[in-house]
């Protein structure tokens, strides 16, 4: 049989009362110990930046290259192959100096045959000149027997007429007739004898002009030859460094080949490569100083490339003062744009993850150094190194400049030495 058995309410009272105590006393442990900066950082870990106020210089960086501002292509002349090549890039080259040696057999055998040629028309030239002349003396010499057969008929003639006249007939009718004829004939044959000789001179003058014209085509087709043949070494034009060369031994070129590229070493300018989210701020004129690693260099914007590529923008420097000693195409720049200069502003060394113009958070040290707390800020203008602050922070305020992903999900951190 069950035996129900009652427990009475006073003897339960005493432990609701210990646990109840229980209670409050391990919340107020709790709480007296609560940190609200419970996520530790070690001080070691981080970066610390200070804010500052004063003048700002917003600076957009860039890395890049010296390039010529023209380069020179120096191309082939004449078809041939390459016999050996004089120089290397980054060669210095003056004019006149020897690129590279080509040679062309045809063009050799062909220049020998031009100038046997040009040798036997000389020869047949003054060959027909003689000619010529012996013909133009024959026919002066026609001119002067037909004038003295004239003269001798004319006489005769007029010798007849006059003993005619005077003896009243006495000359026989028919030698005078046979006299006047004679004198005529004679006459239009002196007349033909010189025409003859006219025309003569015609033909003679444009034989030798075609003569000549062809002699001159020879003389030309030589000429070029052989300028062909100064060709096969070729040679820079102007003095530079040379950038690229394109041939090697035994290579065949056509005529118009690029051999090699040639930059003046005294007209350079800097081809800088500015991210894309910078470039808004880059304006042609702006102040730009460049560093080749051994010496600074200012100069100016002149052109900023409207393309994007790999997330960058050329933009080009033209230098505003002499170039130092070791200025030559390709050789690896940076490059430093004054964009802004800001005055007496807020402005800090620039926090992981912050973006110009926009807002953002930072973590801001306690006076002590010993926790930091989260921060709304607005940010201004920036370069690669510094921001300034619109709000949120004042000048000797300390931030943490390093990232805060970590801990971003916490407004206050203990930092630990």
């Amino acid at each position: 049989m069950d035996i129900k058995r009652t427990i009475k309410k006073g003897r339960l009272k005493p432990f609701l009362i210990a646990g109840s105590a229980l209670f409050v006393l391990i919340a107020g442990y709790l709480l007296i110990s609560f940190d609200p900066g419970g996520f530790e950082v070690r001080a070691s870990n981080i970066l610390i930046g200070q804010v500052k106020q004063g003048d700002m210089v917003i600076e957009v960086q860039g890395n890049g290259i010296l390039a010529p501002r023209n380069a020179t292509w120096i191309a082939s002349n004449i078809d041939g192959i390459v016999e050996s090549v004089k120089v290397k890039p980054g060669a210095a080259v003056e004019p006149g100096d020897i690129i590279a040696v080509l040679v062309n057999p045809e063009l050799i055998q062909t220049t020998e045959e031009l100038r046997w040629e040009l040798g036997a028309k000389e020869a047949e030239n003054k060959a027909l000149r003689g000619q010529q002349e012996s013909a133009y003396l024959a026919a002066k010499i026609a001119i002067v027997k037909a004038e003295q057969e004239y003269r001798h008929a004319k006489l005769e003639y007029d010798v007849a007429e006059m003993l005619n006249k005077r003896n009243d007939g006495s000359v026989p009718l028919l030698v005078l007739h046979r006299s006047k004829l004679a004198t005529e004939q004679t006459k239009q044959s002196l007349m033909y004898t010189k025409e003859q000789l006219e025309k003569l001179a015609i033909v003679q003058k444009e034989n030798r002009e075609a003569d000549d014209a062809r002699l001159s085509k020879l003389k030309n087709m030589l000429a070029r030859a052989e300028t062909q043949i100064r060709s096969l070494t070729v040679k820079a034009s102007e003095a530079g460094i040379i950038q690229v060369t394109n041939i090697e031994v035994g290579q065949h070129i056509t005529n118009g080949f690029s051999l090699a590229r040639v930059a003046r070493k005294d007209q350079l300018i800097a081809e800088l490569k500015v991210p894309e989210r910078q470039i808004r701020d880059v304006a042609i004129d702006q102040s730009v100083l460049i560093n080749t690693h051994t010496n600074q260099i200012h100069g100016r914007v002149s052109r900023i490339d409207p393309a994007v590529i790999n997330g960058t923008v050329q933009v080009d420097v033209e230098f505003t003062e002499p170039l130092p000693n070791e200025a030559r195409p390709d050789l690896s720049i940076e490059g430093r744009v004054q964009v802004a200069n800001l005055k007496n502003v807020i402005y800090a060394p620039r926090p992981m993850y912050a973006q110009s113009n926009t807002p953002g958070i930072v973590y801001k040290l306690a006076a002590d150094g010993k926790s930091a707390v989260k921060v709304p800020v607005n940010f201004g203008m920036g370069s690669a190194n510094e921001i300034a602050i619109s709000s949120g922070l004042v000048a000797t305020d300390h931030i943490i400049l390093s990232s805060y992903q970590p801990w971003e999900h916490v407004d206050q951190i203990s930092i630990t030495r």
